[in-house]
Parts: C-alpha cells; structure tokens; sequence
C-alpha cells in the first residue's frame, strides 16, 4: 500500500472520529479532572426527573402508566387501582402524590382534580414506614360487590379490593399494612379508555 493511500485512510477515519469525539467530550469530564459522573436514570414521576438507579422511585417495582392496555378497559382500571396505592415515602408526601403520578390514564377533567393537599391524611399510618424509607406493594382483586358494572358501551364501573405491605430499604420487617376499596369510573374516547373518576374507601389493616 503506498503511503499517500495510507494518509488517506489515516484523514478519513480522524474525520469520521471528530463527531464522536465531540459528542464523548460534551458528556464527560476534561480527562485531566475528576472521574465522569454516572448517568443518571429517567423516572417518570408525572412529570420528569432523573434520579440514581436506586434511588428510583419504589426501587423500580412500581406499576407505571405504560403497563396499561388503553384498548382494554380492564387493564386500564386495575393498572390505575395500582397505581393509586404505590407510595414511596422517600419522595411523598401524601397519598395524592400516587395520583398525580396516574394522571396519564386520565381524562383531562378529572386529572385537574389531583391536588395535593397541605398535610398527608394518612400521616399515623406513614410513621413507621416514613422512619425506614419504605415503599408500598400493592395487589388487587375485584372487590365482593355490585358495583362493577357496564353501564354503557363506553361508560363502566370497576370496583377493586386493594390491600399492601410496606417494604423498607434498610431491610427492617415492617408490619404496617392497610386496605381499601376503590372504585374506578372510565369512559371510552377515541378506542382508548380514561380514568374519569375514582373513590376510595378505608377498610382499615
């Protein structure tokens, strides 16, 4: 190979590497510094943020907005009724925060409602959970009643018994529980199902 080929080759992948180069650059520190910082991890939290990997908000086992079917209005409502009781004490400060954070599965009206309230109704039951940093894990099933029904073609009521445990982060068994029916409202708009109401009631521990 002659050596103006060589030269060449050598001009061409300097070009090729300069973007990349510049891109690497623009993400990390001056080599001559301190070590780069970890990215960071996206959370959708309602709206966005970042966050460390473990610091993710219920330490990534919380239901999301995305596992719900919006064609299917039962897996709308039972990734809602989910989501409604998925607190991490870590970042909420009240039960209204899970709400806000399934804003997405709901219709513009109903989503105006989701105002956190100055203190946090459930302050007692938080105690203990708030003390280790503890994250709910919610499970559903239908609740025993009546009150799931389709109204309409497009208009249904589904009714669920929610119950949840609290785990902490500094691996402290804890004993707090609690319980609750909620009952969902959805309408269909467009193919896709929406949130457009729900009711919660305390059955206790």
């Amino acid at each position: 190979m002659s050596l103006n080929h060589r030269r060449r080759i050598t001009a061409a992948a300097l070009f090729l590497a300069v973007p990349l180069t510049l891109t690497l650059t623009a993400c990390s520190n001056d080599q001559a510094g301190s070590t780069s910082e970890p990215m960071p991890t996206t959370v959708y939290e309602g709206s966005y943020t970042t966050a460390a990997a473990e610091d993710m908000i219920g330490n990534g086992t919380f239901t999301t907005p995305a596992d719900a079917d919006r064609t299917d209005v039962e897996s709308t409502a039972e990734v809602a009724a989910l989501m409604l009781h998925s607190w991490d004490t870590v970042g909420d400060t009240t039960q209204t925060a899970a709400a806000i954070r399934a804003i997405p599965l709901m219709s513009n009206g109903w989503a105006t409602n989701q105002v956190e309230p100055e203190r946090n109704g459930a302050q007692g039951e938080w105690l203990e959970p708030s003390q280790r940093q503890a994250y709910s894990a919610p499970s559903i099933v239908p609740a025993p009643t009546d009150v799931s029904q389709d109204v309409a073609d497009d208009k249904v009521i589904r009714a669920y018994d929610v119950s949840w445990r609290w785990i902490s982060r500094d691996g402290i068994e804890l004993n707090a529980t609690g319980r609750q029916i909620v009952t969902i409202y959805l309408e269909q708009h467009d193919g896709r199902w929406d949130v457009v109401g729900h009711q919660l009631q305390d059955m206790g521990r």
